[in-house]
């Protein structure tokens, strides 16, 4: 990771305690790494829930769709990475026989490379950061940068500093399934409807007072009518 992305994470740490919202503070850093990282164009963040990573934040639906490919098929890099505890950087254009699935997926959408970092707590891996570029592969001085500030395992530290803390962890794990299938929704509403996160998560309210349902009701049952459609 690039210097400027460790001093931004780290000052973005001391304010998670102010952070209305897990969402919230996780967009941030989300934002924090596309804006930072050289070459990313969009990124998203992948928390744990019962043993297995779900999109809780992201930057473009152009992320979103590469993590719901991965997630379909139960492979590719950010899967990797979360279950090998490892750094992945990977070429999509040169290496895409290692999940050609995948390489199918982000040449339709024009990306190119991916750059997955785990954050663990412990022995376990809490999180990926996930980083999709459209111009290139990721420089590997992000990857020597990982591996020089955690000895022995490739670790993101300070997106662990945001997500690891016991507050958090507590939190994701008891509201994380809510969070992230209302992220989901709200993400399939942005590709589907061509309107900002503000209308789209607009959009569940209405439809919750419209319906007399909650807008976790609402989330589900957008995600349920686009499982059926694909």
């Amino acid at each position: 990771m690039s210097d400027d992305l460790v001093n931004t994470l780290q000052q973005l740490a001391d304010l998670l305690q102010t952070q209305r919202t897990l969402g919230v503070a996780l967009a941030n850093i989300a934002e924090a790494a596309t804006v930072s990282v050289p070459g990313c164009d969009a990124a998203t963040i992948a928390l744990s829930i019962g043993g297995r990573p779900a999109t809780a934040a992201m930057t473009g639906i152009v992320a979103l769709e590469l993590d719901m490919v991965q997630y379909d098929s139960d492979d590719g890099p950010c899967l990797t990475s979360f279950r090998d505890a490892s750094t992945l950087r990977l070429d999509l254009y040169e290496q895409g026989e290692t999940f050609p699935h995948i390489a199918i997926a982000a040449q339709r959408v024009g990306i190119r490379a991916v750059l997955s970092v785990p954050a663990i707590w412990g022995a376990e891996t809490i999180a990926t950061l996930n980083l999709y570029s459209r111009t290139g592969p990721f420089d590997e001085s992000e990857d020597r940068r990982c591996r020089a500030r955690c000895p022995g395992r490739h670790r993101s530290q300070p997106l662990t500093q945001f997500v690891a803390t016991r507050a958090v962890v507590e939190e994701a794990q008891r509201n994380t399934d809510d969070h992230s299938q209302i992220s989901l929704a709200t993400g399939l509403l942005i590709g589907s409807q061509d309107c900002t996160r503000e209308q789209a998560e607009g959009l569940l309210r209405q439809a919750a007072v419209d319906d007399e349902q909650t807008i976790l009701q609402i989330a589900q049952r957008i995600i349920k009518q686009h499982d059926t459609t694909r």
